[in-house]
């Protein structure tokens, strides 16, 4: 039984588009279960197309054969390619039919090429990369999970919200493959174990500062490999790394990061939380929200203060986001750090607290509880 997703209307009305549609993202969050549906929907509406997994039997197993079976297809209709990295120069094969306007092209993979936004490039700028990302906490209730406090135990995973009996050990395995598959191989790296032991330092340890030297003193490698280590695994998503606000992008590509876990749930199986780590894991929910609605992310802090995010978009004003993680009266540092942060950057201010909470609040800003800002339409 395929369960319904938010992403499937805004993808849809990218299918008519002139670009191919690139589903990038992590492993095992639904893209073939996702794409499937697109072309159902399709067809409903009385398109044609046709699905090909090119890693089964039968199925064309050369650029010359693909071609070919996707000629068969009338044109105007929508061509899914899943697992399309197995097929070798089958980037010459969608760039053809995109350039021709013949048929509509979906793509989607589980190689590392089809993890990262390089897809874009690779085509020409004739696909679009959306990125799709373990279920949202909305879509995770729909099929099943109960509460925030469930969310941030099982996370987003498919198959992780369907058996959460089994999510620990799926997590770990997820970790395993997207180390192994998506990391090392996709980079070359051959020293596991450093690479895997910093995956779960930065997933244990969410938006702390991790110090570039002294970390990288301590897995016994050099700051340039630190650094493309991360990169790495922001590029598998699997870390996502929040830099300083800083306007020079030279400073802020040396600054010292905050790092989030992508998924909540893996963020959970692999690390020994406590009780006031979770206001860290709130936080670390509110991060994924925000890039999931399209924001780039900063932090902010002065000598005596901080902000746990600047969140920006082209074309919007950017906004100064605090987490509190509990309810009642807000500290005065958590008003001090919103408010300088709303200055800093000329921004508007969202406080966002785990429970119903009060305060005077800064002028343009707003206090809303952390679920019931994610459970809203999206706005901000």
């Amino acid at each position: 039984m395929y369960l319904p997703r938010e992403e499937e209307r805004k993808l849809f009305g990218m299918l008519g588009w002139k670009e191919a549609l690139a589903l990038i993202g992590p492993r095992r969050v639904g893209k073939t279960s996702l794409a499937l549906r697109l072309l159902e929907i399709w067809e409903k509406r009385g398109g044609s197309g046709k699905y090909f997994d090119l890693e089964s039997l039968g199925a064309p197993s050369s650029a010359a054969e693909l071609a070919s079976e996707i000629k068969k297809i009338p044109e105007g209709g929508l061509v899914v390619l899943d697992e399309v990295q197995v097929i070798e120069n089958w980037v010459k094969v969608v760039r053809g039919e995109v350039e021709g306007a013949r048929r509509h092209i979906l793509v989607s993979g589980s190689s590392a090429s089809l993890l990262s936004k390089e897809i874009a490039s690779s085509l020409g700028g004739r696909a679009i990369p959306e990125v799709i990302l373990p279920l949202s906490y909305r879509d995770a209730r729909i099929w099943g999970l109960k509460s925030l406090d469930e969310y941030m135990k099982i996370g987003g995973y498919p198959e992780c919200v369907l058996r959460p009996h089994e999510a620990s050990r799926l997590h770990k395995l997820y970790l395993e493959l997207t180390i192994l598959r998506d990391v090392a191989a996709r980079k070359g790296i051959r020293e596991i174990k450093p690479l895997s032991d910093l995956a779960v330092l930065l997933l244990s340890e969410p938006g702390k500062t991790i110090s570039a030297k002294k970390t990288a003193a301590m897995l016994g490698i050099s700051q340039p490999t630190f650094r493309s280590f991360v990169d790495a695994l922001n590029d598998a998503f699997l870390i996502l790394s929040v830099p300083p606000y800083i306007r020079s992008p030279r400073e802020r590509v040396i600054a010292d990061a905050r790092n989030y876990a992508y998924d909540i749930g893996l963020q959970s199986s692999v690390s020994i939380s406590t009780e006031e780590d979770r206001g860290r894991r709130l936080e670390n929910v509110v991060a994924i929200e925000l890039v999931r609605r399209g924001y780039s992310l900063s932090y902010i802090r002065g000598n005596e203060w901080e902000c746990d995010f600047i969140a920006q978009k082209t074309g919007t004003r950017p906004i100064a986001v605090q987490v509190w993680g509990d309810g009642g009266k807000i500290p005065e540092r958590e008003l001090i750090g919103l408010e300088n942060g709303m200055k800093q950057a000329k921004a508007e201010g969202l406080l966002l607290s785990e429970k119903e909470a009060e305060a005077k609040m800064p002028p343009n800003s707003k206090l809303k509880t952390i679920e019931e800002w994610i459970l809203s339409i999206p706005e901000i």
